[in-house]
């Protein structure tokens, strides 16, 4: 956490020596003269900059629940994903001879209970134990006739009894990708206010013309985007080592951005 702290202390001082400098030397280009009383006004704004940045990273570091998480909920908008996958890890599958079959989930892949055997491609049914023990029942598109209903260039999709916006596809079986509205807006709130940041530093308290202002602000505010995932991920790194390790074998909530399927 001290660490964390040191880079912020840090990110102020840099950013309250290049703003004085940027602000002496670009108003003294396009402006008759300075604003008056740099000595204050640069390190009020590096303050007001650091103070967001500080929220921002809080944020961050708090959505990290678990060891294995990937990274947290509210990145950049270049990097950040607002979907999660639920991996469950049992798994009882009746398959087309109708027999029932048991699997868990082991090493990434689903391994039956006696025998070792792989998952199925295409059962009749599904059903999905999580770690509470509640069961999630799943079953396949079909047709009138009972067939298989695949869509052209798409895979099979298993929707859960009761719930059709969660399904699993196959390829993908026991894994449901669920879409968070709340992690996107929170996320795009944090990166335009961070904007806004800019914005109200530059003009009300360095004294740059709005116009002058509002394009400078967009600028800096994309340079940081790009600089920022670095600030987060060490945020994310101090945030896992200081989080109890796990106590079970696999995790039933992973952060998902390589998967391509989401729930409708």
């Amino acid at each position: 956490m001290f660490s964390l702290v040191l880079i912020l202390l840090v990110v102020f001082a840099v950013l309250s020596l290049l703003l004085a400098a940027w602000t002496l030397f670009f108003q003294g280009y396009i402006y008759s003269e300075p604003v008056e009383a740099i000595y204050w006004r640069a390190p009020a704004a590096g303050a007001a900059l650091a103070l967001s940045l500080s929220l921002w990273i809080a944020l961050d570091y708090s959505s990290i629940e678990n060891p294995s998480d990937k990274e947290g909920r509210y990145r950049t908008l270049f990097d950040y994903s607002p979907t999660e996958t639920i991996t469950y890890e049992k798994l009882t599958i009746r398959n087309q001879d109708r027999n029932k079959v048991s699997y868990v989930w082991r090493s990434n892949r689903y391994v039956s209970e006696e025998g070792g055997r792989t998952l199925p491609s295409r059962p009749l049914e599904i059903v999905a134990r999580d770690k509470e023990g509640q069961e999630h029942i799943f079953k396949p598109q079909t047709d009138e006739k009972g067939n298989f209903k695949v869509e052209k260039n798409q895979p099979l999709r298993y929707y859960e009894e009761g719930n059709p916006k969660r399904y699993m596809e196959e390829g993908f079986l026991g894994q449901i990708t669920i879409d968070h509205p709340s992690w996107r807006m929170v996320t795009w709130l944090l990166n335009f206010s961070f904007l806004l940041v800019w914005f109200l530093c530059l003009w009300l308290l360095l004294r740059f013309q709005w116009s002058h202002a509002l394009g400078l602000a967009f600028v800096a505010w994309l340079i940081s985007l790009f600089v920022l995932p670095m600030l987060l991920t060490q945020a994310e790194k101090v945030r896992k080592e200081r989080l109890p390790p796990p106590t079970t074998q696999t995790a039933a909530l992973r952060r998902h951005s390589s998967f391509t399927h989401t729930a409708a």
